[in-house]
């Protein structure tokens, strides 16, 4: 067997391995490619597997396939996967979903892209119920068993918190499809890779028309160089300003923790009040949180304001100094002061009743005397 057919049978071999992982992280692609070289003893170079790559890539586009990197929003790994770019009838039709099934997905992706606050999450118990309000009910059961098998297949992510994500094969997969189907208010990209995000911080004010937001692989590389754990990045504030609004920079958690759903913040689904709040109905500690949710932005308003308002006091012309300076010369009369008398016995609150309250008991004391006077007789002469 020559060279050419070695390297022709290596990138065969390496493209069925592809196809049945859908999606490697990029270190495992060329370890892939470097046991088919092994195999076929053929000699493995970086330069070989950049050409076999590109050639590769020539042969799937012409079945509008398509090799794509990407990075992980949460290890910030490079994966790369093969994506399908062709979006037709032939193409919806051939799944192994039934149509009712597509439509809980659809629900689903739904759901978990307009969360509020842009968390891009949605909890299992909400997403379980999801399957009864469709027009096409579909059972708990049945609802479970898709979920688990949507997750086995990488179309979602199931954390240990029992919060459900969309996933990088979807995100790759459906890019055009969530583009399409959300628009800009609620497809950001991340302003420094742009790549969509759906994991990550974004500026404070984002909800009032700033476009800043980052992967938090890619916040390490630009605002918070210094910053590794995920918790401070999240938390980071103070020290520049934003590049799009030009405010003083306030990082604002993009994803789940948006909504506090993780084991840092929650000890179940809904829950950051411990076991009190566990045997609070669900309908009732949505409304809750959404309403402390609202008094926080409330909050956000209210001390812009008073900052403003302290700014325009501060400002103070020079006619004011001088007038100010005048009242400084001026002598300010002494008042007296005088001493009231303490009490000879100082009474606590609980120690001091009302007058009327003081009548009336007496008035009751001088009443049970009578008929405790009343009653003795009539047992003296029993005696």
């Amino acid at each position: 067997m020559s060279d050419v057919d070695k390297a022709a049978t290596a990138r065969v071999s390496w493209l069925q391995s592809i196809v049945s992982h859908r999606i490697v992280p990029a270190p495992f692609a060329k370890h892939l490619y470097k046991r088919c070289c092994t195999i076929l003893d053929l000699q493995y170079t970086e330069a070989a597997y950049r050409t076999m790559f590109d050639e590769a890539a020539k042969h799937l586009s012409v079945l509008d396939l398509e090799l794509r990197n990407f990075r992980d929003q949460q290890t910030g790994q490079t994966m790369l996967a093969l994506v399908n770019t062709k979006d037709d009838a032939l193409v919806q039709g051939a799944t192994r979903y039934s149509s009712n099934e597509i439509a809980f997905v659809k629900k689903l992706i739904e759901e978990i892209f307009k969360a509020r606050r842009e968390a891009y999450a949605i909890p299992s118990l909400e997403a379980v119920r999801l399957g009864s309000k469709l027009r096409t009910h579909l059972t708990r059961d049945a609802t479970e068993e898709l979920l688990k098998n949507l997750v086995d297949h990488n179309w979602i992510d199931y954390s240990s918190d029992g919060i459900y994500t969309l996933s990088t094969r979807a995100l790759l997969e459906l890019r055009n499809y969530l583009q399409n189907e959300f628009g800009d208010e609620y497809f950001h990209t991340c302003s420094h890779c742009k790549d969509i995000v759906t994991l990550g911080v974004g500026c404070s004010y984002t909800s009032r028309g700033c476009t800043t937001r980052y992967h938090l692989h890619c916040a390490r590389n630009t605002i918070g160089s210094a910053v590794d754990d995920d918790d401070a990045l999240q938390k980071l504030a103070g020290g520049f300003s934003c590049s799009d609004c030009g405010r003083v920079w306030k990082s604002r958690p993009i994803g789940p923790r948006a909504l506090r759903l993780s084991t840092a913040d929650h000890d179940g689904f809904f829950s950051s009040q411990g076991e009190a709040s566990q045997a609070e109905p669900p309908q009732r500690r949505g409304r809750r949180q959404a309403s402390e949710q609202d008094d926080d932005e409330e909050n956000e308003e209210e001390e812009e304001q008073d900052v403003k308002q302290q700014h325009t006091r501060t400002a103070v012309t020079p006619q004011d100094d001088e007038e100010q300076d005048e009242d400084d010369d001026e002598p300010t009369p002494r008042r007296s002061t005088r001493v009231k008398p303490e009490p000879d016995h100082q009474q606590t609150p609980l120690q001091q009743p009302s007058r009327r309250r003081s009548h009336n008991e007496q008035g009751e004391d001088e009443d049970d005397e009578s008929d405790e006077e009343l009653d003795i007789k009539p047992r003296k002469r029993a005696r």
